[in-house]
């Protein structure tokens, strides 16, 4: 019946179907079953090919019969037809009583994990080609070998050069290419990368691949554009730029050869094979076709390069296709010749272990049967020199049951502990190791992971890195405790550090050596009398440019002060110390410019003199990044004071009128240790009998004594709640509801809110400022200062502990005369 026949195919195209699905469901682990898995599932495609080819017809019912069939059924008694085919069927199984029925759900299922049934790719490769990664080319190697005039190349070279097909490259000659053994080695090696196509990739349609490149070579030819075949003319105006082996080799076009140098090219063109050669290319350049036979037609040498040309190009487009399995087989072929005779033994046994499954099997039983005596061998012993197992305590005194396996060596598996250490000296893991770009070998002795490897060498890279520091490029950093640090260590550090109030006191110094004045030191620091001592070796601290004896004492003759914050100082340290990179100065304004280079391309810093610091600060107290800062400018000595007076007058800007500059020249002799640390009275040097008014940067202001009343009327205002109204908004100040700031005057308790005073302050200023200098209090109508409202803002809502300690009255100490009393 027609039908049946119809829903039998259905059937099978289902069972087609699902074995496909249940062998595309899990994704084999080695290279074997994965080509086996994609053989099968071909197979199964090509099979439903065919099914379906057979069941278009049955619906096309070109001759009626199914038609026919289906009126049939469908008038009439239903059971008739049905009990005739039962008939049929009885009859059938009366006449072949021993036929046995197959059962059709098992034809396609997948091979289980026990099942002996041989693989089908186990007969499509050679061992060279291990399951299709590797090329196996020896035998077009033979065949390129035995053509006329080509290089004796080696196995590894012709692996890197076989689809290279310049005109005259490997010694032969575009006349040579015309030859039948060529043209039969081109047939060779072509059907080969075909075949090994075909059977790595059975999933894919290679003949439409093939027809593609049959059309793009047809269309290059038509336009003259096959590369090495174009016709004499065009190809010499048309060739590109030939790679040479050396700078001072020569090509000669007559010749299609490469001459050593320009010597060796001039002695050859007096010679009968170069007058041979030219006039064969004279005739071939004069003819249009480029044929040299007058007898041969030029139609007829022209087809002989297009077979020629068309081979060439599909080997080109077959090996560009299968990149990956020629680097790999390149790979193998250059591992495979730095393995030892035992490598290689242990690998081919692997490799037969792993194909040979039932053979193996089948052959033991045939010995078996022979009854020919074998080696009793149950622990699988070793073997000796004499083919025996070696004795049972002998493996066991070399450990030889313990196996190593070395990753770095191909996951080759080294028996006992002896082999297993003496294998990191042989060649095989050093030449690994050096593939992975780890140059010092000692170090990764009983590392066998890759990973472990690369991981560890990167880790040494960036040790040696971080340690290979120019010195003179450290920037020494000193904490609020006078700990000197390396910049890196000391912002760390401050990350870590939460929201502080406004230090008391930091500057930006500048040091001078009293024993050569060009010598200056630009630093920073929230103490300059303890700094100072540091930087001569009196106390312990300092940095490695002031350390040399012959350089002290150091003075400090001026500093800068009234930063906002340590960050704020360290920034305007490092513009001062590296005016020629700070970005705080515009390229068309910078004074400084380097005109050397380190050894790791950075500019090199120019050397300082007290012109070339004087005009840098001056230039960058009036940036804008430190122009409307609260600072304050300190000189204690007249000569850098002249300096920067002269300066000042030079300049074509000028400072803001706000800036205060103070001197201090006092009577310029240095203080003694014991002074700097506070065993006197602090900056005080006592005379003859009288004593002497700190000066200099011992009189300087180290805490916050100065605002110590301010920060008082602070306290009082708010634990009080007395806050009120805002004195410029007029609005009610909730406690604890936002920043307010009070009136830097003593007998004015004016308070407001901070954005209030900064509008206020900032009215008549330019459009883009943002950060107020000074202005005017609306209650009191005296002078506020923004930087001393902030550091009491600051001191109120950060700094609880600084509040108490500087609030703290202090005990008096008791007297005789109290005692008495």
């Amino acid at each position: 019946m027609l039908l049946e026949d119809q829903r039998y195919l259905h059937e099978d195209l289902e069972r087609l179907e699902q074995g496909i699905a249940d062998r595309m469901g899990e994704e084999p682990k080695h290279i074997r079953d994965r080509l086996n898995r994609d053989h099968e599932v071909a197979q199964l495609l090509d099979q439903i090919q065919r099914q379906s080819a057979e069941l278009l017809p049955l619906y096309e019912d070109k001759s009626g019969l199914r038609s026919k069939e289906i009126l049939q059924i469908s008038t009439g008694d239903p059971f008739e037809e049905f009990y005739r085919q039962v008939a049929r069927i009885k009859e059938h199984h009366a006449r072949y009583p021993n036929e046995q029925a197959e059962n059709s759900e098992q034809w396609y299922r997948p091979r289980k994990g026990d099942d002996d049934q041989p693989y089908i790719v186990d007969s499509m490769f050679s061992g060279e080609e291990a399951y299709g990664r590797f090329f196996d080319l020896h035998s077009c190697h033979e065949s390129y070998l035995n053509l006329p005039n080509a290089k004796r190349l080696g196995y590894m070279q012709y692996l890197e050069v076989f689809d290279n097909f310049q005109p005259g490259y490997g010694g032969i000659k575009r006349a040579d290419k015309l030859k039948d053994p060529y043209f039969k080695y081109l047939g060779e090696l072509m059907e080969y990368l075909e075949s090994f196509m075909r059977r790595t990739r059975p999933l894919e349609n290679v003949d439409e691949i093939l027809k593609g490149w049959q059309h793009e070579f047809e269309t290059a030819w038509e336009k003259d554009e096959v590369q090495g075949w174009q016709k004499e003319k065009k190809a010499k105006a048309d060739a590109p730029e030939r790679t040479l082996s050396t700078a001072e080799a020569v090509w000669c076009d007559a010749c299609e050869k490469e001459f050593k140098n320009e010597n060796v090219y001039k002695g050859h063109l007096n010679g009968r094979k170069h007058i041979k050669a030219a006039e064969l290319l004279a005739q071939r350049e004069a003819t249009p076709d480029g044929t040299t036979n007058g007898t041969l037609p030029a139609s007829t040498h022209r087809l002989k390069e297009r077979a020629v040309a068309e081979r060439e190009f599909r080997i080109k487009k077959l090996v560009g296709a299968m990149n990956i399995e020629r680097d790999d087989t390149r790979v193998n072929v250059e591992r495979r010749q730095g393995m030892t005779e035992r490598e290689r033994q242990q690998e081919l046994e692997n490799l037969y272990n792993m194909t040979s499954g039932a053979q193996n099997k089948g052959a033991e039983a045939e010995d078996k049967e022979d009854g020919e005596d074998k080696l009793y061998n149950p622990l699988k012993l070793p073997l000796a020199w004499d083919g025996k197992p070696i004795p049972f305590w002998l493996y066991r005194l070399h450990g030889l049951g313990q196996e190593f396996p070395c990753e770095i060596c191909g996951n080759f598996v080294y028996r006992g502990r002896r082999a297993f250490d003496k294998h990191f000296n042989e060649t095989n893991h050093i030449t690994n190791l050096k593939r992975l770009g780890i140059t010092n070998t000692y170090l990764f002795r009983d590392i066998t992971s890759i990973e472990e490897a690369v991981r560890l060498w990167e880790k040494i890279q960036r040790d040696q890195s971080r340690n290979q520091i120019d010195d003179g490029s450290v920037v020494q950093m000193e904490d609020a405790e006078g700990n000197v640090m390396p910049e890196k260590v000391y912002l760390d550090l401050q990350k870590q550090v939460q929201c502080k109030p406004i230090p008391a006191f930091y500057a930006v110094y500048i040091l001078r050596s009293t024993v050569r004045h060009a010598s200056l030191y630009i630093g920073s620091t929230p103490n300059p009398p303890r700094r100072l001592s540091q930087h001569n070796g009196l106390i312990k601290g300092g940095a490695a440019r002031t350390s040399r004896r012959s350089l002290r004492p150091w003075e400090m003759v001026g500093l800068v002060s009234g930063f906002p914050s340590m960050t704020a100082a360290l920034k305007f340290e490092w513009a001062l110390d590296n005016p020629h990179l700070s970005v705080h100065i515009p390229s068309e304004s910078r004074i400084t410019i380097s005109t050397q280079v380190k050894r790791n391309g950075q500019p090199k810093k120019p050397s300082k003199s007290l012109a070339s610091v004087m005009s840098n600060l001056h230039l960058l107290l009036r940036v804008p990044s430190f122009a409307r800062w609260p600072l304050t400018v300190h000189f204690f000595d007249r000569e850098v004071f002249a300096a920067w007076e002269g300066w000042c007058t030079t300049a074509s800007e000028q400072l803001r009128p706000s800036l205060r500059v103070v001197t201090d020249f006092g009577s310029g002799s240095l203080p003694s240790k014991d002074e700097t640390e506070g065993t006197a009275a602090e900056g005080e040097r006592p005379g003859d009998g009288e004593e002497q008014q700190p000066w200099g940067i011992h009189a300087l202001p180290l805490g916050y004594e100065p605002i110590k009343d301010y920060v008082a009327k602070g306290q009082e205002i708010f634990e009080f709640e007395r806050q009120g109204r805002c004195v410029i908004c007029r609005e009610e100040m909730p406690c604890g509801e936002g920043l307010y700031a009070i009136c830097t005057n003593d007998a004015c308790d004016g308070v407001g809110h901070l954005s209030c005073w900064s509008r206020h302050f900032l009215k008549g200023c330019e459009e883009d400022s943002i950060v107020p200098i000074q202005g005017q209090c609306p209650k009191c109508m005296g002078e506020v200062h923004w930087g001393r409202m902030m550091k009491e803002l600051t001191l109120r809502t950060r700094g609880q502990k600084e509040v108490e300690k500087l609030l703290k009255r202090k005990r008096r100490r008791a007297t005789k005369k109290d005692s008495k009393t």
